[in-house]
């Protein structure tokens, strides 16, 4: 299946990164500015974009500060099935890097992966922003 990766640095420490990535707050500071979540393994994280980009993330794996892992179960077509996974690496007290990856659950066209891919660029630089300064650029729900 198709996959996507993006690795990126951040200045931040691996505990702010993993606080961006698993609360609803954090979420709403870089992603969509409307997010529910259940804050746990199991729960789900619901976001809001609009029409029918509203997708819903299941909880798989929460490993503070390194991992968090979602599976889609709702809310996109085309997302239904994959899985999304965020490593954090410490590279130093005030440095971390994020390896982000989508793996499809069916395949999608080539134009559907380069949007998503290129969305996900944008949204990875939001994260960092949102690490860094304080300010990301989420989607205005």
């Amino acid at each position: 299946m198709d996959t996507i990766l993006h690795v990126v640095e951040i200045g931040g420490p691996a505990d702010s990164v993993y606080r961006a990535i698993s609360t609803a707050e954090g979420l709403a500071g870089w992603w969509s500015t409307k997010v529910a979540a259940e804050e746990e393994v199991g729960g789900v994280v619901d976001f809001t974009f609009g029409s029918d980009f509203n997708p819903d993330m299941e909880i798989t794996e929460m490993a503070e500060p390194s991992k968090l892992t979602w599976k889609c179960v709702g809310g996109h077509d085309l997302w239904l099935g994959s899985d999304f996974k965020f490593e954090i690496r410490k590279l130093s007290d005030v440095r971390s890097q994020l390896v982000f990856t989508q793996a499809y659950g069916s395949p999608v066209d080539d134009v559907a992966f380069g949007t998503y891919n290129y969305n996900w660029a944008y949204y990875l630089h939001s994260l960092k922003q949102y690490v860094e300064t304080g300010t990301g650029f989420p989607h205005q729900a």
